[in-house]
């Protein structure tokens, strides 16, 4: 890795690999490999530009009375389990049940705990989420989810530009199965934070069962995560032979690296929309046509739905759990 890719020969892009290394040094190895791809296809972006956290998303009055929403939720209601929050971390201390921040983290909101942990407005914050039975199981398996987390939001960026982007069902299956292969390495990011909760949740038929919920928050600078987006993106073309649609994914970095750097804030209707369309793929999984047509709707719930595969299911319980709506 590093190595100019040549054709016939011949290496490509020279000129356009050095401009990069010497305007970001700090992103060399797997970024300038990014851009011997890129190159390959004569073409080439502006370095990514330094990006703010945006602004919040505008809200909107949900679930209003005598409403078709506000019925359903009455109806969901009737028929729900019933669950409550027996004990959590720092618990003794005087700690709540559930850290004002940690709500407004899962649907993209980071404002608060930057605040409260005095964290610089660049840094980019990422939250991972597990269940497990035991308190240290559901520990272990967050550093994993978070992971792949990373990948799953990186992977749902290549996809729907992909989807939009290329020609026809067949490219866009060979980019969706690339993608979905592609692992990622939380390697420079720094695990700032974590919290839990137990449980527990009781049935239509009085049983109850108990479980932990573990969420854990890293932080990097945006070069790192720059690096990582590109080293991903590299990853992907590596698992892909069309040459063309290797160019097309390499030139969709500087649009991946803005647009996943920072979480994109949903409003309280948007994050349960999302959850309830995660559940359903959960049961009932997409074609690849399904998906491309999701990711080419432009409808975020759909976009959601659209990524969800098995190894999935515990973080989607576990973000319905504490949007209360298992």
């Amino acid at each position: 890795m590093g190595l100019p890719i040549k054709e016939n020969g011949r290496p490509l892009g020279a000129a356009v690999e050095r401009s990069l290394i010497m305007n970001k040094r700090k992103i060399i190895g797997a970024f300038a490999a990014l851009i011997a791809v890129l190159a390959a296809g004569c073409v080439s972006g502006p370095a990514p530009a330094a990006v703010s956290e945006p602004a919040p998303a505008p809200t909107f009055v949900q679930n209003a009375p005598g409403s078709q929403a506000a019925i359903a939720s009455e109806e969901a209601k009737k028929t729900a389990d019933t669950q409550r929050v027996i004990d959590w971390a720092n618990r003794g201390v005087g700690e709540d049940a559930s850290p004002a921040w940690l709500l407004p983290a899962l649907r993209g909101n980071f404002r608060v705990l930057k605040q409260d942990w005095q964290i610089r407005d660049d840094k980019v914050l990422k939250v991972g989420v597990s269940r497990a039975p035991a308190l240290n199981a559901a520990m272990v398996i967050a550093d994993v989810q978070y992971a792949a987390r990373l990948a799953n939001q990186l992977k749902q960026a290549v996809t729907t530009k992909a989807a939009i982007t290329l020609g026809g069902d067949d490219q866009f299956s060979v980019v969706n199965d690339a993608a979905t292969k592609t692992t990622v390495s939380i390697a420079g990011q720094e695990r700032l934070l974590d919290f839990w909760q137990q449980l527990e949740t009781t049935d239509s038929d009085g049983r109850k069962t108990r479980v932990y919920q573990y969420y854990v928050v890293y932080a990097c600078d945006p070069d790192v995560w720059s690096k990582l987006t590109a080293k991903y993106l590299l990853d992907v073309t590596g698992n892909i032979q069309d040459q063309k649609t290797k160019q097309t994914i390499a030139a969709m970095f500087n649009e991946i690296d803005t647009e996943t750097r920072y979480e994109r804030e949903r409003s309280e209707a948007e994050f349960t929309a999302e959850i309830r369309a995660q559940q359903t793929a959960l049961q009932s999984p997409m074609s690849p046509a399904a998906q491309r047509d999701a990711y080419r709707s432009g409808d975020p719930a759909r976009i959601a739905a659209a990524g969800v595969t098995k190894d999935d299911a515990d973080y989607i319980a576990a973000l319905a759990a504490i949007a209360g709506l298992e």
